[in-house]
């Protein structure tokens, strides 16, 4: 492997190990949409359509309490100021339920896109994307165990210092129906994807979320607007490095950072070509104090699927190799219009 190649690797791993923080898929790539709207439209065909879900602790004790499907379609639709450049559209819908209280986050976004093109190649394109949407949180107190209930504590309970509403428990939430918030989401991305040498191409992109900061809180405080959410900064990489014509290897990158807390995620994938349509790929992973992973996938002409299971490492003795499954899967159509070909009229030559 060149050297090259061997400092590139380098930068991916070399990381500042950081506390992990909220639940991610741990499959990111295979959800374009929500990783980084720049996603949207970043590939080449007519449309893609694709999907991912995510069950954690599914073959655990606690049985689909935490689970969490999200399908996405997007396409690149237009040219843009140049003959080289595009405009990528997408949408996305996510639902999310956790705990016993059946607490379910539903969002539906859209996505807009323009890729500029850095070379005349197109071999090097910056993007720069925006995404906006509607989020519901909602909390099914009816559908949990009777005297369950009292059990519960809402992040509006929790102390203000401790980045709660201050809201004492039980002061003024109602614990026997239901809970129903709303509010508008934005998020925006920039993506830069290039060939640092021959067959190797690299990916890098940053993104902002929630960078209007909506309330989402099931309920506030006397006196008070309730909680915010605050702004979440990401950052994710991955490059292909070909080791011979069979073999490639291709670390990833994902970091995030929510209200001063980490999280940092590092795959390593290995990839072997059965033939020009057909790759089989495995690796491993690690979710920084958190979490190892095991991940398998396939590309089978423009079509990629993809398995991911998580064991927790955690020192908690009702988490510890507990785990969450994940399968994913997205195609890229292609529907070209066939060129029209003018007769040909033959003048023989004497």
């Amino acid at each position: 492997m060149k050297l090259k190649h061997l400092l590139l690797l380098t930068v991916f791993l070399a990381i500042e190990t950081l506390h992990a923080q909220d639940l991610h898929f741990s499959l990111f790539n295979m959800s374009p949409l929500s990783l980084n709207p720049a996603q949207t439209g970043a590939f080449e065909g007519t449309a893609r359509i694709g999907g991912i879900y995510r069950d954690q602790w599914g073959l655990g004790f606690l049985k689909n309490q935490f689970t969490t499907p999200a399908i996405y379609i997007d396409a690149p639709i237009i040219r843009g100021f140049r003959q080289t450049d595009w405009v990528g559209v997408g949408f996305l819908l996510v639902q999310d339920e956790a705990g016993s209280a059946r607490l379910q986050t539903n969002v539906s976004a859209l996505s807009a896109s323009y890729h500029l093109a850095l070379n005349k190649k197109g071999t090097s394109v910056l993007t720069l994307g925006i995404q906006g949407g509607s989020t519901q949180r909602k909390a099914n107190l009816k559908g949990t165990a009777q005297g369950a209930n009292e059990d519960i504590t809402f992040e509006e309970e929790i102390p203000v210092e401790l980045g709660g509403g201050g809201l004492a428990q039980g002061s003024s939430m109602d614990r026997t129906g239901d809970r129903t918030t709303s509010f508008v989401d934005f998020a925006v991305g920039l993506m830069l994807r290039t060939q640092v040498a021959d067959n190797t191409p690299l990916e890098v992109g940053i993104t902002a979320g929630h960078v209007n900061t909506p309330q989402y809180a099931l309920a506030s405080a006397g006196g008070t607007d309730g909680l915010k959410r605050p702004m979440r900064l990401s950052a994710h990489g991955r490059v292909e490095l070909p080791v011979n014509e069979k073999w490639s290897v291709t670390p990833t990158f994902l970091w995030q950072n929510t209200a001063k807390t980490n999280e940092i995620a590092l795959q390593g994938w290995a990839n072997y070509k059965l033939n020009t349509d057909f790759t089989l790929k495995g690796g491993l992973g690690y979710r920084v104090n958190d979490a190892g992973k095991v991940l398998l996938g396939a590309d089978w002409k423009d079509l990629r699927v993809a398995l991911a299971y998580d064991l927790n490492l955690s020192s908690n003795p009702a988490e510890v190799y507990q785990g969450g499954f994940e399968i994913a899967a997205w195609y890229i159509l292609k529907i070209f219009k066939k060129p029209t070909l003018k007769p040909a009229i033959l003048c023989p030559r004497f």
